[in-house]
């Protein structure tokens, strides 16, 4: 840590030295110092990237233009990663099941106050839950990845059996805490969640977002965890599980972790996202208040408070660790994905890390 606040002062005052240092009113000379000023700009994150020993790939955006990025390791096959390889995103992908929700809810076939017995009358205690204690972790189910094991899910089940299984855990286990009194993760929430979309849309919940979401943006290197076979055209970068085809079992990650991306990809997403596309922009800042204001989380549908009052989630499965990062004020989109098992134990704090010297350089 001490390493990681060393680099970061020396990089924020290599780049004060070269905002005070004096233009000369030589165009030749001026433009040598602004690409000497954007080199040492990047030369912060770049920094901070390789004292972590960062594998994998981070992608930034100002106003759609790729400003920054960072390529470091190889694939499960011992290929060079290149910043279009794609890789399994974890718990990000909770943002594309809570938009698929207000998608749904916009179009007038649910509300976020709905109490859940319509949707399972079999849950005991769905009567006094809403769908929204499901968007902003304030449901009280417990969490079926973390405080499991459920017993009965396996790689050889169909989607729909493992399902079945999962459900039956989570409806017969007790609430931690009354509905709306307290926030705690858990992936159960966008697992249901996730259930609801198929029962309304009358389609997968996979297919519901391929049809409206990675179509419609243009997302071709885009899937989901299942997807991954023998012929992975779309997801050069990724690893699978020893004689499995999926790092969950099938139906596990749905709404959950199920997400499978690359930069670009990611990127379209959240533009698509922020700028009125795939939701409305009232929607979207809808998503991203903070419901849980009582506790130390801030936690809206699916999005979390980050640095410089950005937006996003991050995300971890299997080796995998991913982050993406929206501030739609600064025109800033940063996408971090890595297949370094040991590089989640960092990539939350990486936004602010690796922002600071694009901000400050646009904010002196």
């Amino acid at each position: 840590m001490k390493k990681l606040i060393a680099l970061l002062l020396s990089a924020v005052l290599l780049c004060m030295t070269a905002a005070c240092s004096p233009k000369s009113s030589s165009g030749t000379e001026t433009a040598a110092s602004e690409t000497s000023s954007t080199e040492e700009v990047k030369e912060q994150p770049d920094n901070v990237l390789k004292g972590y020993g960062f594998k994998g790939i981070v992608s930034l955006t100002k106003d759609g233009e790729v400003i920054y990025q960072y390529v470091n390791g190889k694939d499960s096959g011992g290929n060079a990663l290149t910043v279009d390889s794609s890789m399994y995103i974890g718990s990000t992908s909770k943002q594309f099941c809570a938009a698929s929700i207000i998608m749904l809810r916009d179009r007038g076939k649910l509300s976020v106050d709905d109490t859940l017995d319509k949707y399972f009358p079999e849950y005991e205690a769905a009567k006094k839950l809403t769908v929204r204690n499901l968007l902003t972790m304030r449901s009280g189910i417990l969490d079926m990845v973390n405080e499991g094991p459920v017993e009965g899910v396996s790689y050889e089940n169909t989607e729909d059996k493992n399902t079945a299984v999962i459900k039956e855990w989570i409806f017969s286990q007790p609430l931690k805490f009354e509905p709306d009194s307290a926030y705690a993760y858990s992936n159960s929430n966008y697992f249901l969640l996730a259930d609801i979309v198929k029962q309304i849309s009358g389609k997968s919940y996979h297919d519901f977002v391929r049809e409206n979401i990675f179509k419609p943006l243009g997302m071709s290197h885009s899937g989901f965890v299942e997807e991954v076979t023998d012929d992975p055209a779309w997801a050069e970068g990724l690893a699978r599980g020893e004689g499995n085809t999926s790092v969950e079992p099938p139906g596990l990650a749905n709404g959950a972790g199920d997400v499978a991306s690359n930069a670009a990809d990611m990127d379209a997403w959240m533009a698509g996202l922020s700028d009125g596309t795939v939701v409305s922009k009232e929607s979207f800042r809808e998503m991203t208040e903070n419901y849980s204001t009582d506790s130390g989380a801030s936690y809206g549908y699916g999005l979390m408070g980050m640095a410089y009052d950005g937006t996003g989630h991050p995300g971890a499965i299997g080796t995998y660790g991913a982050l993406d990062y929206i501030n739609p004020e600064r025109g800033l989109r940063l996408f971090i994905a890595s297949n370094k098992a040991s590089s989640q134990s960092y990539i939350d704090s990486l936004p602010s890390a690796l922002l600071k010297s694009f901000i400050e350089e646009n904010n002196p």
